[in-house]
């Protein structure tokens, strides 16, 4: 299954964070590219954020729910 977006809960796992500070992170990438606050964020935009291939994040997400 095809992931298109990804919660702070669920970047909080794969940090191996809190959820508060994968929100903040969430905060930063969304100044960074300039979204609103309740826009959504992307696994793509996440995994550019972070350096990390997008393949490796959605393989990650997926151990999570399997």
């Amino acid at each position: 299954m095809q992931r298109l977006c990804i919660y702070p809960k669920e970047a909080a796992s794969l940090l191996k964070v809190g959820e508060r500070q994968a929100q903040r992170i969430f905060k930063s990438i969304r100044k960074e590219i300039n979204k609103k606050k309740r826009q959504f964020i992307t696994v793509k935009e996440f995994s550019e954020y972070k350096g990390v291939d997008e393949l490796d994040v959605l393989n990650a997400l997926n151990k999570l729910y399997n």
